[in-house]
């Protein structure tokens, strides 16, 4: 893990930025975001929003929990291999209609 530079105050907030900013591109247009619109057009849109929040909130929990503790055992780049060839997979799998 990269400590943090000094000034922690702002470092703190730039990486939040930097989170959200990442987390916020790669959901707009997904699959997730797309049921949401349509849950929410079907039922009560604060349900919605709760149902929303708190399962994206698990899932990213789980994301940090998991890198924190691989980052314990493999290097960043390691992390990275996989990451794009998981990718990858994903991606052939879902171009060529398998799931």
């Amino acid at each position: 893990r990269r400590p943090l530079p000094q000034g922690t105050a702002r470092s703190k907030l730039g990486l939040m930025a930097q989170a959200f900013s990442l987390v916020f591109a790669a959901e707009i247009g997904d699959r997730s975001f797309l049921a949401t619109i349509a849950l929410s057009s079907a039922f009560s849109p604060v349900a919605v929003v709760c149902g929303a929040v708190a399962g994206h909130a698990v899932a990213t929990a789980v994301a940090v929990l998991s890198g924190s503790l691989l980052a314990r055992y493999l290097s960043e780049k390691v992390i990275g291999y996989v990451g794009g060839t998981l990718f990858l997979i994903f991606a052939a799998t879902t171009a060529l209609g398998l799931f």
